[in-house]
This record gives C-alpha cells, sequence and structure tokens, in this order.
C-alpha cells in the first residue's frame, strides 16, 4: 500500500522483499528493469527532457506507461538507459522528494496507491514516486539541489529504511543557473548583486529602483515547496549580500526561513508557488512579477511574457560553462546555517547505531559555488540518493542511472546538459567534473561499490 499525506509529501513504506520489477541491464536478461525515482524540478530536463513541458502530466516523465511523458533519448537518463529498460522521475521538490525517500513524511493518510493513475497533478496526487504498478514498491532514488542534512540523514533510519537500505548515499550529479525571471513589458534587467539582494530582502520594491523608465511595484513569486532551488539562491545571496548579524539571508529549503529575518512573504505580498513550473506559470501570468527559476526550463518553453535578468553583466546560458571542476568531500552533511551570516554549515555526518559507509555520502561544499566574477554564478549543484543496500535485482540498473553524469561516453548523445545541442548559449545545464583527494576513488568507482 502506498500512503499520502494530506501536505502532498509522499511515501511508500518499505516492505522489505517487496516485488520489484526484474533487472534489464545485465548482459543477457530478458526482462526490463523500471526505475522509479523523484524529487527536484530543477534537473528534470536534463535528467529526462522536457516532454513534460507540453503534457498535462506534468509532475511525471517516464516512458513504461502508457498515455505518459517519454523520457527523451537525448536526455541523462533517457541515453543511459539499456535496451527495455525505463526510469520514472517525479517532479515533488527536492525537500518533499527526501521525505519520500527517507519515509519521513508526516501525519500519513490511507490513500492506496493506484497504478493507473501514477504522479499526476500537483505534488499533493504524488504516491511512490508514480511507479506504474499497483504493488508496494520503494523508490529507487531521488534527486535533490540541497545535500542531505543532519535531519534529512536522520529520517532515513527514524523511517525503518536502513534495516534493508543501511543509509542514503548520494552523488553530485548535474550543475543548473538559477535565472532571475521576470514579467515587465519595456524593461530589459541586467542586474547588480546589490538589486538581486535588495528584491528579495525588500528594500528594492519599486520597478523605478531597476529602470528609471518604469512604475509599479515590484511582486515577487517565491517557492512554497521545500525546493532545493531556495536552498541554492539563498546559498548565493547569504555570501554576496552581507547584511548584520540580526539582518542576513538564511540558507535554507524553505523561503520563508531564507527571508525571516526581513520580515514574512505574506507581510510582503508575495505570492507562493510549488515547483518551477508553478513560479514560473504565475510570472508569465502576472505582469509585474519576479521570481527565481531554473533557467533551462525558461528555454525550453519560452515566453513571450517572461524575460531573463543578466546579472552582473552575465548571462546564465553564455556565460555558464559546460562544465566545472568542483571539489567533492565525503561523510559531510548540513547542520544549519551560520548565526551570523546565515550560510550553510556542514560537519561530519553522525549516525547513531550504526557506522556510515566511507566515501558514499558526496558533497560539493555550498561555499564551492556560491559566487564566482568570472562567470553566471547563481547556481545550484543537483544530486542523485540512493539506497546503499537492498537493491537487489535492480542493483546494476540503479548504478547506471546514479552514475550517468559521470560517463563521459554517453554525454556525446545528450543534448540537454552544456553545448551538446550545438547552441551557442548553452543549454542552463552544465556537467559536474569532481575532483577528489589525491589516491582517493573517484566518484565513478565509489558508484559501484556504494550501491549495492
Amino acid at each position: 500500500m502506498f500512503k499520502r499525506n494530506a501536505m502532498g509529501n509522499t511515501r511508500t513504506k518499505f516492505i522489505a522483499g517487496a516485488v520489484l520489477l526484474a533487472l534489464g541491464l545485465a548482459s543477457g536478461s530478458a526482462m526490463a528493469t523500471n526505475v522509479y525515482g523523484g524529487g527536484a524540478t530543477l534537473p528534470a530536463g536534463a535528467y529526462v527532457g522536457f516532454g513534460f513541458l507540453t503534457s498535462t502530466n506534468t509532475k511525471l516523465s517516464n516512458n513504461t506507461t502508457g498515455g505518459q511523458n517519454n523520457i527523451l533519448s537525448t536526455s541523462l537518463f533517457g541515453a543511459g538507459k539499456g535496451t527495455g529498460n525505463a526510469t520514472s522521475y517525479c517532479q515533488t521538490g527536492s525537500g518533499g522528494g527526501k521525505k519520500i525517500f527517507d519515509h519521513a513524511d508526516s501525519n500519513p493518510v490511507t490513500t492506496v496507491y493506484s497504478g493507473t493513475n501514477p504522479c499526476t497533478g500537483a505534488a499533493s496526487a504524488t504516491e511512490g514516486f508514480g511507479a506504474s504498478s499497483s504493488a508496494a514498491i520503494d523508490p529507487h532514488f531521488v534527486g535533490s539541489d540541497a545535500p542531505f542534512s543532519q535531519s534529512e540523514f536522520d529520517w532515513y533510519r527514524a523511517g525503518n529504511k536502513s534495516a534493508a537500505g543501511h543509509q542514503p548515499v548520494q552523488f553530485p550529479a548535474v550543475i543548473g543557473s538559477i535565472a532571475i525571471a521576470y514579467n515587465k513589458p519595456g524593461v530589459t534587467l541586467d542586474l547588480t548583486e546589490a538589486q538581486v539582494c535588495g528584491i528579495f530582502n525588500h528594500t528594492i520594491t519599486q520597478w523605478s529602483q531597476l529602470d528609471p523608465t518604469a512604475t509599479g511595484a515590484i511582486n515577487v513569486v517565491y517557492r512554497s515547496d521545500g525546493s532545493g532551488t531556495s536552498f541554492s539562491l539563498a546559498n548565493h545571496l547569504a555570501a554576496v549580500c552581507g547584511g548584520s548579524a540580526t539582518a542576513h539571508f538564511i540558507a535554507d529549503q524553505s523561503f520563508a526561513t531564507v527571508v525571516s529575518q526581513f520580515g514574512t512573504p505574506a507581510s510582503f505580498g508575495w505570492v507562493g508557488a510549488s515547483g518551477n513550473p508553478g513560479v514560473v506559470n504565475a510570472v508569465n501570468t502576472t505582469a509585474g512579477t519576479i521570481t527565481y527559476a531554473e533557467a533551462a526550463n525558461l528555454k525550453a518553453a519560452p515566453s513571450a511574457n517572461v524575460k531573463v535578468a543578466k546579472v552582473n553583466h552575465f548571462d546564465p546560458y553564455e556565460d555558464l560553462p559546460n562544465d566545472l571542476s568542483l571539489a567533492v568531500s565525503s561523510e559531510r552533511v548540513i547542520t544549519g546555517a551560520n548565526a551570523t551570516t546565515g550560510r550553510p554549515v556542514t560537519a561530519p555526518v553522525t549516525a547513531s547505531g550504526y557506522t556510515p559507509v566511507t566515501q558514499c555520502l558526496n558533497i560539493v561544499e555550498p561555499a564551492l559555488y556560491a559566487t564566482n566574477t568570472t562567470r553566471y554564478s547563481l547556481l545550484a549543484v543537483s544530486y542523485l540518493i540512493a539506497n546503499n543496500a537492498g537493491n537487489g535485482a535492480d542493483v546494476a540498473a540503479v548504478r547506471s542511472l546514479i552514475g550517468s553524469p559521470y560517463n563521459t561516453a554517453l554525454r556525446s548523445s545528450v543534448t540537454t546538459i552544456g553545448n551538446g545541442a550545438g547552441a551557442a548559449d548553452g543549454t542552463g545545464y552544465a556537467y559536474i567534473n569532481p575532483t577528489v583527494t589525491s589516491g582517493a576513488p573517484s566518484l565513478a568507482d565509489r558508484v559501484n561499490s556504494c550501491i549495492n
């Protein structure tokens, strides 16, 4: 049985030995493996393509169920799937996605999962990341634009996942630029960092403060769900905006927490929307609005009403390289935000009652991509998360999916990331070239040892 809570953060109760579809990646296998997951909306286009943008079923990209959106062969997951194998990706947002994966959603109600209606509509209609089966199937993976926090790591054990899965494993997958998108006819924005700060701390409230020829109030649309995009925006704002010990941005997945030292979104008259498509649609339909959103989605589904601002003269497409080399650390988690600056704080993970597997919980320190003066610097690092153990017959398929960002041969077939499509200005996505301590295993090697 799948269960869903009233707030839209859903889960499947893990059943040890649950019936999973047979492995299809192993040589000689005659059956298909269907790998189910979901979470962050920001990397969805890179992972599965943008078929969901032109369908009424906006939450699921799946090439296994009739009537669902096919994963494009030019996307990361589509190019990497073996013959007859498939992946579904259900967009719930990073925060809700990790709750589903960890079995940490609260206030569940008894709603039986229906395989005939997977992952349709809003996140509140999501069950089990849209697995196209009536069997009780625990999700194989989750995507998140915010690395695991200590509390989220603890959810995994509290949700009775550790008996079968032991612990979550985490690998940085892709980078996405976060665009400042707006709907203001006649205005073209090239924002300074100070102006970006002022928009979100509510000191810049009129369009005339950004363009002397414009009039009217600025109305901010923000992510109302737990969002790695909010975390990544706040990571940048906390690094560049300064402030005081009692008036600074706070890096968090909740936008209300991000701006809490300046006031509440409601007190500013700002409007919340769920998911990246939700905020973009709100801006598209309402003049005078501005938001932060995943840049690649905006390019894939352009609107005459929505424009994208430059920041410090940098463009989120032209000035995002095809790949970025970033150092990767292990066994560290987010433990909160600095009380004076609001910037993310990381520390070694602690695990009560068991020992974490080394080199399996991998993180790019948020400070490493918080700001940069030579390229576009509002960036999110998106992660793929899976179970350390308990993958059973599906282990090869899960390894293949989690390891796909590090498969250099695969990249030539992927057009949703970097300049693979031949576009001079890029896609809004970039690959991560992870660097590790000298002598340590590569992340590609870690995938094989960490997923069992």
